[in-house]
């Protein structure tokens, strides 16, 4: 699966981020060079639209204590939008029913490694022997350097 922010409505692509009109202009480009090699843009452009098919915008308005925004940021950084979106997600995902969790293999020891969080990449490290590594947005994976 790509990187997709919804928010701004673009997906990572050769490390570029494209809109869909971006990759329809990419693509049209193409078909009029004679060059008939751009399934790759095609495929992107198809789960852009997909992802943003299948997504809701909130426009909400939140009212919290000096207490609870510190709070707030202490967990999720300085910009309020993501502090909220990690606080939300976090909250769907610890308590829905039914979700699967993503566990990994140390490729050490082999002892399972749970993973968290849906955010890649992601530094993780085997709790019984130490290994470190990170896990790429395809969850291969690979060693730190």
């Amino acid at each position: 699966m790509t990187a997709i922010n919804l928010e701004e409505a673009k997906i990572n692509l050769e490390s570029q981020w494209l809109s869909a009109e971006d990759l329809t202009n990419m693509i049209q480009e193409k078909i009029q060079a004679g060059d008939m090699k751009f399934s790759n843009l095609a495929s992107a452009l198809e789960e852009l639209n997909n992802a943003l098919e299948n997504s809701t915008t909130l426009d909400i308005k939140l009212v919290l204590t000096k207490e609870e925004y510190e709070k707030l940021k202490a967990a999720g950084g300085d910009d309020d939008r993501e502090s909220v979106r990690k606080a939300l997600m976090a909250f769907i995902g610890g308590s829905a029913a039914g979700l699967k969790r993503l566990a990994i293999k140390c490729p050490k020891c082999k002892a399972s490694i749970e993973i968290p969080t849906d955010e890649r990449p992601l530094d993780v490290e085997c709790s019984k022997c130490g290994t470190g590594g990170r896990l790429t947005a395809q969850n291969k994976w690979a060693k730190l350097d």
